[in-house]
């Protein structure tokens, strides 16, 4: 079985879940239209769960209208996180519930599961912000307009694979979204460089062998990897491939 056989029944986050009240969805587009009480706040996931074969899943949202009082969040969340309220929640945005994780546009808080602590600076209309998910480090980190903010919070040991959505959630009139999956380049551009592509995997050792100067291979080979969390891989790669390297410039 090849690769492209192994992962053709993969089904990824492509848009947003249409089922969700108070919000005008249209694909990637997402605007609130509904109550603008402190009380009320609508949450929307993907239409798909990160599948459990990725080893790191990263998007980005762009803040098109920030609203009246500018009160978004971005994360990702569980399909129990909702409690099968058609996505509205009393008095919760991603991360003030059980289950859901979200950095939040009015102050810059960090939600888990119901605790908030600071994290990033405010992000309004005209910014852009991204989640990165790895699942092999159990890490996730933020970025807005292309910068890394840092290491957010950690993912739960205890997580079932496969489990977690992307979401975004919304508490004032007005508030207008699009995200974006991987089909347009990312403002995060590690995350948009070739060099993270897969095919990668396979073209490296031809190039590798046939230049006399190694290094730029092995940094593309090790920021690759780096990005996917495998180390060890990248650390038996450069072992196994320098002695060719060298006996070949000596031949040579």
């Amino acid at each position: 079985m090849n690769e492209l056989e192994l992962y053709k029944d993969v089904l990824l986050p492509t848009a947003w879940d249409l089922e969700s009240s108070f919000l005008s969805i249209d694909g990637l587009k997402v605007k609130y239209i509904g109550p603008d009480d402190y009380k009320v706040a609508a949450i929307i996931r993907t239409n798909n769960p990160i599948p459990s074969q990725c080893k790191f899943f990263y998007f980005e949202v762009k803040i098109i209208d920030n609203g009246k009082n500018g009160m978004i969040g971005i994360g990702f969340c569980t399909k129990s996180s909702d409690q099968d309220k058609k996505n509205i929640d009393i008095m919760a945005l991603p991360g003030q519930e059980n289950n859901s994780w979200g950095y939040h546009s009015d102050d810059g808080y960090l939600f888990c599961s119901g605790s908030g602590e600071p994290y990033g600076p405010p992000y309004t209309i005209g910014d852009t912000i991204g989640c990165y998910l790895n699942f092999k480090n159990r890490i996730v980190f933020y970025t807005k307009n292309g910068i890394n903010l840092g290491i957010a919070c950690d993912l739960p040991d205890d997580l079932k694979e496969g489990s977690l959505y992307p979401c975004a959630g919304f508490r004032s009139q007005g508030e207008f979204i699009e995200v974006n999956f991987g089909d347009r380049n990312f403002e995060y551009s590690v995350m948009t460089n070739k060099d993270i592509n897969h095919q990668l995997n396979n073209t490296f050792t031809k190039h590798f062998i046939k230049t006399k100067t190694c290094c730029l291979a092995v940094e593309y080979k090790g920021k690759n990897y780096f990005i996917k969390g495998e180390y060890e891989e990248t650390l038996l790669d450069l072992i196994n491939k320098l002695p060719i390297h060298w006996k070949k410039i000596q031949i040579t």
